[in-house]
């Protein structure tokens, strides 16, 4: 007995055709949303690092302008401290400019005949002896433990200068000085920076100069 095979109709063949588009639109489907839920995930890591990086560098902001206060007002038992050569009516040590030796170093007198903010004039970049901005502990010692560049460490020592603006209060000695203090933090990656201000006024010498 012969077996006879009998050709798919047309309507069969139209079907098998169809289920195979929709199959293909399902998988591109499916690998568009793996695709953008994966670039979500890299995303979110991505923002969760770079937040956890600006916390670390604004933390080391605020060591510096912590830092800063202890250089100005004290209490501070560093060999080198400099806590009874600032005050208001005492800022002979404050240079045009940023001073850059080991007396006056980030000190700084305003120019007020330039608009443009004194900080930007400053290279905190600069490693040389004649930088002129003072790094965290350099006249307070509290730079001891204080490490860098590992695990969630900064890259790089917080650093800041002070600079002398004019300060009047209502019945005060007239020409009275307050600082101004700019600090500069970084984060795990030396790219990422917060600069932080504070102003610090000293009415008086500090009891025991």
């Amino acid at each position: 007995m012969r077996s006879t095979s009998y050709p798919s109709s047309p309507q069969h063949t139209g079907q098998r055709g169809i289920s195979l588009i929709v199959v293909l639109i399902m998988l591109s489907a499916i690998f568009m949303i793996a695709a953008f839920g994966a670039r979500l995930t890299l995303l979110g890591e991505k923002s969760a690092r770079n937040d956890r990086d600006r916390q670390i560098a604004f933390q080391a902001a605020e060591a510096a302008l912590s830092d800063a206060e202890i250089d100005i007002m004290g209490p501070n038992a560093a060999t080198n401290s400099r806590v009874c050569n600032m005050y208001s009516r005492k800022v002979e040590l404050f240079a045009e400019g940023c001073g850059n030796t080991n007396d006056n170093r980030g000190l700084c007198s305003t120019n007020v005949s330039t608009t443009t903010p004194l900080y930007k004039t400053i290279d905190f970049e600069d490693t040389s002896s004649s930088r002129r901005y003072v790094k965290l502990g350099e006249y307070s010692g509290r730079d001891v433990g204080f490490s860098t560049g590992n695990s969630a460490l900064p890259a790089q020592l917080p650093r800041y200068i002070v600079e002398t603006i004019p300060f009047t209060i209502p019945g005060s000695l007239p020409n009275a000085k307050a600082f101004l203090v700019t600090g500069l933090g970084y984060g795990l990656n030396k790219q990422t920076q917060v600069m932080l201000q504070s102003v610090i006024f000293k009415p008086g010498q500090t009891p025991g100069c």
